[in-house]
């Protein structure tokens, strides 16, 4: 791979980087895998795999997996340890 190569490559994977993180903040999932996070709703539990995504997509996933319970507090939950928590207010 020559220099001018793995230049535009590099900066391709800047520009893929920030497309991404753009998508994420206005809640738009772009992950394959619907069912990424798991959602407990009678013990507001939210399970997720990863500490990288928006909390605009986790809300709207929320919603999606059957989180239900509007304006009350879920604890977060990475890996078995708790990491935060989450007003669910279901993004519109």
């Amino acid at each position: 791979m020559s220099a001018f190569d793995k230049e535009i490559y590099n900066r391709m994977a800047r520009i893929e980087s920030k497309l991404v993180r753009g998508f994420e903040e206005l809640g738009v999932n772009i992950t394959t895998t619907p069912d990424w996070l798991t959602v407990d709703d009678a013990q507001r539990t939210v399970y997720i795999p990863s500490l990288g995504r928006s909390l605009m997509v986790i809300l709207t996933d929320m919603a999606r997996r059957g989180a239900t319970q509007v304006g009350k507090e879920y604890t977060l939950v990475h890996r078995g340890e708790s990491v935060g928590t989450l007003i669910f207010n279901p993004v519109v």
